[in-house]
């Protein structure tokens, strides 16, 4: 009887066992088949862009791309990147093209797909053609706003075979926004002038950078129905005269250095001596500072927190 048990125990190990093996062999077979399904996204000048597995390796013309590439963890697949790159984000030994590369130079890097900005790729159409004509894949995405995010991370996460790193970096970034709101709270709540440049344009309302300042509980002075300036509508047209009268009241402003779209910055002493901004609090109280612009509206997710810490020292809040 006690044999008779023994076998039995015996056989249905076995069965498990066999059932065991049957489960991971279905699992391993699904993966393949998921693994060999070629990847589709329609991209933002609404190209279908297929490729047959995950890209390893990208070229990115834009340096938010190429930023947010580096927050999914997709640094070590970057061949190539625009010129502008930053080091600090971005590895030293990456190659940096030309300010107008050619098709010749990114042949040469053998990438899987080229990554630009919709923007930058509407004033280089030639490069496009040159791009379809040597069968270069290349995927043309806005930079991304905070309204449309989860989108976005969708696509690069896609293209890079990242989803699961890019669907991580999209929760941590709502928990740093959320972490510096509730902080927040407890400040008195100021008013911010952005000056994006001796034309004195300013950030618009749904800006990368307004969106990190208002994080920080602070009120960005702006205007909603501001006319965006061509090529570059994260900022609006502003003006001198418009800061004296509607921003009289701000309590802090800042001024963006190595601005990158043409008109010179403006810098931190020469609003402080300008007589027209006398009377502005930020001016009669010194509190006038100077940060650089790509750490305050460039959109990316590897600098996030680094950023809100600028603006967290800058306004320098003090609690009620």
């Amino acid at each position: 009887m006690l044999q008779n048990c023994f076998s039995k125990a015996s056989k249905y190990k076995k069965i498990i066992f066999s059932f065991a093996l049957i489960l991971i062999f279905i699992f391993i077979s699904c993966e393949e088949v998921q693994a060999s399904k070629p990847l589709v996204i329609i991209d933002d000048m609404q190209r279908k862009v297929g490729l047959p597995l995950p890209a390893v390796r990208i070229v990115s013309l834009s340096d938010s791309h190429t930023e947010n590439l580096v927050a999914i963890r997709a640094v070590r697949q970057l061949v190539g990147v625009k010129f502008s790159a930053d080091s600090k984000w971005v590895l030293k030994n990456i190659p940096r093209l030309s300010r107008y590369p050619t098709v010749e130079q990114i042949a040469k890097l053998k990438p899987d797909i080229v990554i630009l900005d919709v923007d930058w790729a509407n004033k280089n159409k030639g490069l496009l053609k040159e791009l379809d004509k040597a069968k270069i894949s290349y995927a043309v995405l806005y930079r991304p706003k905070w309204a449309v995010l989860a989108q976005y991370l969708e696509k690069l996460g896609t293209l890079t075979g990242r989803s699961k790193e890019a669907a991580q970096t999209l929760l941590i970034s709502e928990k740093s926004l959320n972490k510096s709101e509730l902080r927040s709270a407890k400040a008195e709540k100021l008013k911010v002038f952005v000056v994006a440049g001796a034309d004195f344009s300013t950030c618009a309302a749904d800006s990368w950078g307004a969106r990190l300042i208002a994080a920080t509980g602070a009120k960005v002075l702006t205007d909603t129905r501001g006319t965006k300036i061509q090529d570059f509508p994260w900022y609006i047209f502003y003006g001198p005269d418009k800061l004296t009268s509607e921003g009289k009241n701000a309590d802090v402003i800042i001024t963006l250095k190595n601005t990158r779209r043409g008109a010179s910055s403006l810098s931190r002493e020469a609003i402080i001596k300008d007589p027209r901004f006398k009377n502005i609090p930020a001016v009669k109280n010194g509190r006038v500072w100077e940060m650089e612009e790509s750490d305050l509206m460039l959109p990316s997710l590897a600098r996030l927190d680094s950023s809100l810490l600028k603006c967290w020292q800058l306004i320098g809040y003090q609690n009620k």
